[in-house]
């Protein structure tokens, strides 16, 4: 028998995208509201998939730091 919770397992919490993502958590609950992070939720909780926050830090990439005509 499959433990109850199982699908959930490697799921983040807010705290854990926050440090990632370089953040507050209030900013990662507000992005998930907005609909701009996509989140998991059942009950109280908020949990989100590693690969949505890979997505969305690849979406607001902007480029290389350096421009590549700078002399």
């Amino acid at each position: 028998m499959e433990k109850a919770g199982a699908e959930h397992e490697g799921l983040l919490r807010a705290e854990d995208v926050a440090r990632t993502i370089n953040t507050s958590r209030q900013t990662v609950y507000l992005l998930a509201r907005e609909k701009k992070l996509p989140s998991v939720r059942w009950g109280r909780s908020v949990r989100f998939h590693p690969k949505d926050v890979e997505a969305f830090i690849e979406a607001h990439h902007r480029g290389d730091a350096y421009p590549k005509n700078a002399a």
